[in-house]
């Protein structure tokens, strides 16, 4: 895989802010960030709150090629994004205003220097009710979505891959294991790991 997504300089990422904050709802006061994947891990940024969240009409996905971080151009890494599904449970963390633009440019330094995501409102379910909040769907026109593999192909691409962030393997675990200290548990992701920790790899195997 040849990556054709071209990375964004810091103007770009700030404009990308710009451009979401400006279709925000309502326009002011702390923002809800809903994470779904490894940045829950190690978030970031500064927040005042955080809370099991349930995002209706989305899964989980392991549909997005990773060819900088947790693979190479060679041989990709997989991440997750969100695609249509019954319901995606993950952590909802309220940035405050005051912290707003400096936090949101954290999440876009890490999130968004390539066209993996597009940041979008939703509307999800915390305990005390309903509230608007962003997430980053899958970029489903960008040069790194593909459809997701099975669940076992997925898994051996997994177990084989790595980059300069680290295996691919390990970005699995980090994301399941922060959400199961908050009390998060997906059998979906359950199910990628336990095929994971069969899969007897080779360097180059299972190519995409």
């Amino acid at each position: 895989m040849t990556s054709s997504g071209q990375a964004r300089d810091e103007a770009a990422l700030q404009a990308s802010i710009d451009a979401a904050l400006n279709l925000r709802p309502d326009r002011e006061g702390d923002v809800w960030l809903f994470v779904y994947g490894v940045l829950a891990a190690d978030p970031p940024f500064a927040y005042q709150d955080r809370a099991k969240a349930t995002l209706p009409g989305f899964r989980r996905s392991f549909c997005l090629h990773d060819p900088f971080n947790r693979g190479t151009e060679q041989a990709p890494g997989l991440v997750l994004g969100l695609e249509p599904g019954e319901g995606c449970d993950g952590l909802a963390y309220r940035i405050a205003a005051k912290d707003l633009r400096e936090g949101l440019s954290a999440v876009w330094r890490q999130e968004m220097r390539f066209p993996c995501y597009e940041p979008i409102w939703r509307q999800a379910s915390l305990p005390d009710g309903s509230r608007t909040i962003l997430t980053f769907d899958a970029n489903r026109n960008g040069p790194f979505y593909r459809p997701e593999p099975d669940e076992a192909q997925a898994a051996a691409i997994i177990a084989a891959r790595a980059g300069p962030a680290g295996t691919n393997r390990a970005y699995l675990d980090e994301t399941i294991r922060a959400f199961r200290a908050a009390g998060v548990v997906d059998p979906y992701l359950d199910g990628v790991q336990m095929r994971t920790s069969k899969a007897r790899p080779t360097a180059r195997s299972t190519a995409i």
